[in-house]
């Protein structure tokens, strides 16, 4: 058996349309047709049903797509690894992320492309941490870095790499923003904005203050971070967010939490049993070494001494 059927056959089965599928085959309707057709004859299987203008899997189809999966990245791996053994570093990685990880990817991404400048990569970005794990699920990702959700698809893995603590995110010129601690009591003093309740992250927050049965009705609620970050900016609102968000929000400042608060566990998501290339496994060796930083730092911080909230005020505001 050919490969080439296979790749066409798996292209096939991702979006289950001849015409899109030919059109990102660089080949004819026709040539896939034939390809699927001879492919089908000599599995002995009917691998499509065809209903129409739309054709879906079949039974056999689907347990066949497994197989077919497996048997690309097997011989993808083995190029890889050949290359590897030559010190030859190319190929496409496909990552997903969410944007409060964006700023760690991005100090990855640099030092991944200085070392293997031969390397391409797609980044795609998503506010959805769910919307990571489907993508991932259909294997349109390589892997996902994100915040571990607590329940996964059956067919996704999550390696932890770090945690980040939740902090109240203000503008520097804020009132809160003199305080080297801020006690989630006090969040019914200002305007607050969250995002949006389907949100993993809120769920998070919603979590942590049901647990210290603190009340809080925010003004606004929004789906994107990078809005929410935006209005931030204005200095009227505050929110609760993970606390790297800041580092390439300038303007902003991650004030810890007094309580014990909860912990954004940074993971990197993958499609279970897949197993990584040669140049993805180089890539998670970057994200290790700076995730350990991160950890580094967080101990430093843990070390801090807590000063009350009163001491350093700002327009009479504590």
């Amino acid at each position: 058996m050919e490969l080439t059927p296979l790749r066409y056959f798996v292209k096939l089965a991702e979006v289950l349309s001849f015409t899109e599928a030919s059109k990102e085959l660089f080949i004819t309707q026709s040539t896939l047709s034939l390809s699927i057709k001879q492919l089908e004859e000599e599995l002995g299987v009917t691998l499509f049903d065809r209903i129409g203008k739309k054709i879906y899997l079949t039974d056999a189809g689907r347990d066949f797509l497994n197989c077919a999966r497996k048997a690309l990245e097997e011989v993808e791996y083995g190029v890889q690894h050949l290359k590897e053994m030559q010190h030859v570093y190319t190929g496409k990685l496909r990552i997903g992320v969410i944007y409060s990880l964006f700023p760690l990817l991005n100090i990855c991404v640099l030092k991944f492309t200085h070392a293997f400048p031969k390397a391409e990569l797609s980044i795609v970005y998503s506010h959805s941490v769910l919307d990571l794990v489907e993508r991932i699920g259909s294997n349109k990702l390589d892997f996902a870095l994100s915040y571990n959700p607590q329940a996964v698809s059956a067919l996704t893995e999550s390696k932890e790499y770090a945690c980040l603590p939740l902090c109240v995110i203000a503008h520097e010129n804020h009132p809160v923003a003199v305080r080297k601690r801020f006690s989630l009591a006090d969040l019914g003093d200002f305007p607050v904005i969250f995002l949006d309740k389907e949100l993993y992250t809120r769920k998070v927050i919603d979590r942590m203050l049901a647990h210290y049965k603190v009340k809080v009705k925010p003004q606004i609620e929004v789906n994107s971070t990078p809005l929410l970050l935006e209005m931030l900016r204005t200095g009227h609102w505050i929110s609760i967010l993970p606390q790297d968000v800041t580092v390439n929000s300038p303007g902003l400042k991650a004030i810890p939490i007094k309580e014990k608060t909860e912990m954004m566990h940074i993971s990197l998501l993958s499609l279970k049993g897949k197993r990584h290339s040669p140049l993805a496994e180089k890539f998670l060796e970057v994200l290790k070494a700076e995730t350990q930083k991160i950890e580094a730092r967080r101990e430093t911080e843990k070390t801090e001494p807590d000063v009350p909230n009163g001491v350093g005020t700002q327009n009479g505001v504590q």
